[in-house]
């Protein structure tokens, strides 16, 4: 249920007075809030617009946890679901749409740039830096411990997958689950590909996850009254950009 004496607090130190009364932060649940840093919102402020501790999952965790000492800039609807811990020391852009399932682990010391309607399932790491140095022995070079992260426009991380600092991906990207690892470059993958695997590699094309919950619920009729089928067929002429999306 809403925490109502957070969301007050939370919103009115967030963003004033006047703002913050219209409440576009909403907090559920038990939560820790170590500090609230500067969130700028770059749309029209309404309530709910921003939505942490919300338990979509049945993924159990004693609290969610919020420490922004850097800067959230917010273009759309933001869930960050229960039991997450959420900290930023650099930059985080949420482009709108966005989702953290329960339990996942963010911590940005850089930057995260999350492209429009990207979900990241529960239980995922999204890590910008080592938090440590190595060195080389053999030439005494030592290199950055971080760098930024760039989340291409409608990708879904599955749960329990990694993304490390540099890691870069294309639109309309599938990170298949569970312990899949990113921490390179893939946006010269194409669109409509799944990634696997530690470190992750592409491992097929063309498919496309389906968030249209009125077309979830017509195949899962279909699936329940032909349990012997292999798949269900849409026309040739379907509209699966209508299909899909939200």
């Amino acid at each position: 249920m809403i925490n109502l004496l957070a969301t007050l607090r939370f919103n009115i130190k967030a963003f004033g007075l006047a703002k913050g009364l219209r409440l576009p932060v909403f907090i559920y649940g038990s939560i820790r809030i170590k500090h609230i840093g500067s969130i700028h919102i770059h749309c029209p402020i309404r309530h709910r617009l921003i939505v942490i501790g919300t338990n979509h999952d049945t993924v159990a965790a004693p609290y969610t946890v919020f420490d922004n000492t850097g800067t959230i800039e917010v273009h759309g609807k933001v869930y960050i679901n229960y039991g997450t811990a959420f900290v930023n020391k650099g930059l985080i852009v949420f482009r709108g749409n966005n989702l953290f399932g329960n339990q996942c682990d963010v911590d940005i010391h850089h930057q995260l740039d999350i492209g429009h309607d990207s979900f990241f399932g529960y239980k995922c790491q999204v890590v910008d830096s080592d938090h440590h140095y190595v060195a080389d022995v053999n030439t005494h070079r030592v290199f950055p411990n971080g760098a930024p992260i760039k989340i291409g426009n409608f990708n879904w991380i599955g749960g329990n997958s990694f993304i490390k600092k540099g890691t870069v991906t294309p639109d309309y990207l599938i990170v298949a689950s569970p312990c899949s690892m990113l921490s390179k470059d893939y946006s010269s993958l194409p669109p409509y590909t799944v990634v696997a695997g530690c470190p992750a590699r592409p491992v097929k094309q063309g498919i496309r996850r389906i968030y249209n919950f009125r077309e979830e619920l017509k195949i899962n009729s279909f699936f329940q009254q032909h349990p012997e089928a292999e798949y269900f067929q849409y026309a040739e002429d379907a509209d699966l950009d209508e299909i899909c999306k939200l």
